[in-house]
């Protein structure tokens, strides 16, 4: 029987010498897909969508991709438009199909996240091996799974890495990840894991001593040229320097902190970890490729919460891989059937929740609903303090109206994060952030510390007051 060099796994082609349990197993990843597809199913809750939405109408309308920024009232820095592909997708669908358009988007993008990973597991195991370890991916990504270009990263990852491993099999040069990488880099800040991960598997591979020097030269050109041309996006060289704007401010922003220790993200992650190292000591071998790859995940996993996620989707054909060789069962490749299910799967479930989003999804998760003729009514123009939860949603439902904080921590200064905290906890000096950003009117979730404070001065008066919040007015 023929053997997948990069698996090393037993591989067949004739699915009908499966066990009892091979002859469901295929229906198990085409369920698996279908979590991935309905579980998202939602009101749209991530702050972050909410100017994502915006920036991509503003780019439609003006060509800017790098500007300063026209929304806030308190921004210190450019706004540099690195993702705005999938930006452009979501305002397509929200000016189409309003906040449903975009849970429904991210129905999409969840499903297309647990394709690739299914792919990149599939071809190295079986499919019940597969439908396992993309549940555990799932549990990894749940946290991360919401309508933000993120999930690209999420699924080139699993496409890249997947790519990178046959290469290590084969020593093929695959020229594809070159303009891969390119439009990547129009989609999501992260595009440099796609040469990261490549410049592991290479390092791995002379370590192995897997290639001539010839070859060496052929592969490195990959992850090269996929930088070189990532300068060549519609942001330019600048696109190197906006993961630098936000790593100043990273010690201030929860996702940017290690996850905790009980964070079931971190446990999945780990847990593909520990099955390839498991696997590596049961060999009583260590190849350099997969420690390489195993360390980055690991530092991925245990670093910051928003890449633990990334960590699993890494992991995933390595850890599928381990599995199936630790059980010693045969790999029978797809066959129709199991082909067709997950196509099945995928449409029917896209369709079920294109049908329930208009309900789901009608009004957003977040933000005073119930203010918006208060807020409607104030002039154009207005300077409105505010939860930083809150930013985004202000700018997309009340485009006149200007918010001084919000979700793009990479536009403020450190100091200025530090003086809205100061200013929501009621900090002695907490006034000095009221002169420093100009605003007449104060938009606060009602337990806010400020709140009671900013009343006893008795310079402030309620304007409005809905959905747990409250909406006051200056009374200079």
């Amino acid at each position: 029987m023929p053997v997948a060099a990069d698996a090393q796994v037993r591989v067949a082609d004739d699915p009908s010498a499966a066990s009892p349990v091979g002859q469901i197993a295929w229906l198990l990843p085409a369920i698996s897909l279908a979590i991935f597809a309905l579980k998202p199913l939602g009101p749209v809750k991530d702050p972050d969508a909410y100017w994502h939405i915006l920036a991509g109408e503003h780019l439609l309308q003006t060509g800017q991709f790098v500007l300063a920024d026209p929304f806030g009232a308190a921004t210190d820095k450019i706004w540099i438009l690195n993702q705005w592909l999938p930006e452009v997708l979501m305002h397509w669908a929200y000016a189409a199909y309003g906040l449903p358009g975009v849970a429904w988007l991210l129905c999409l993008g969840s499903f297309l996240v647990g394709l690739a990973v299914y792919a990149a597991c599939r071809r190295r195991s079986s499919a019940l091996v597969t439908a396992l370890v993309l549940a555990v991916v799932f549990v990894a990504l749940t946290g991360s799974l919401s309508p933000r270009p993120q999930l690209v990263t999420f699924a080139l990852t699993a496409v890249t890495t997947s790519a990178w491993l046959l290469t290590r099999a084969d020593r093929r040069v695959r020229w594809w990840l070159v303009p891969l990488t390119w439009l990547w880099a129009c989609s999501h800040g992260m595009w440099f894991m796609g040469p990261l991960v490549g410049g592991a598997v290479v390092l791995g591979m002379v370590l192995e001593r897997r290639v001539t020097s010839r070859e060496l030269a052929r592969l490195t050109l990959v992850p090269l040229l996929s930088v070189i041309v990532s300068a060549g996006t519609p942001t330019g060289p600048l696109l190197f320097a906006s993961p630098f704007q936000v790593h100043g401010v990273t010690a201030l922003i929860s996702e940017w902190q290690p996850p905790g220790a009980t964070d079931p993200a971190l446990i999945a992650a780990l847990l593909l970890i520990v099955v390839v190292v498991v696997d590596q000591v049961a060999r009583g071998s260590c190849d350099w490729t997969l420690a390489l790859v195993t360390v980055l995940a690991l530092v991925l996993a245990v670093s910051w919460s928003r890449t633990t996620g990334l960590a699993a989707v890494i992991m995933a054909p390595l850890a599928a891989t381990a599995i199936q060789r630790l059980t010693g069962g045969i790999c029978f490749r797809g066959g129709r059937r199991e082909r067709l299910a997950v196509l099945v799967s995928g449409f029917l479930s896209l369709l079920l929740a294109g049908v329930l989003v208009p309900t789901a999804a009608a009004r957003p998760a977040l933000g005073p609903n119930g203010l918006d003729a208060a807020l409607g009514h104030l002039p154009s123009g207005t300077v409105l303090c505010n939860d930083q939860s809150d930013g985004g949603w202000l700018m997309l439902k009340h485009p006149g109206l200007r918010p001084t904080m919000d979700t793009r921590v990479e536009l403020y200064t450190v100091d200025r994060i530090k003086a809205y905290l100061g200013f929501m906890a009621a900090d002695p000096g907490w006034q000095s952030y009221l002169a420093h950003v100009g605003c007449s009117y104060a938009l606060l979730p009602i337990d806010a510390a400020v709140l009671p404070a900013m009343r006893a001065t008795g310079e402030w008066s309620i304007a409005g007051e809905a959905d747990g919040y409250v909406l006051l007015g200056s009374k200079h």
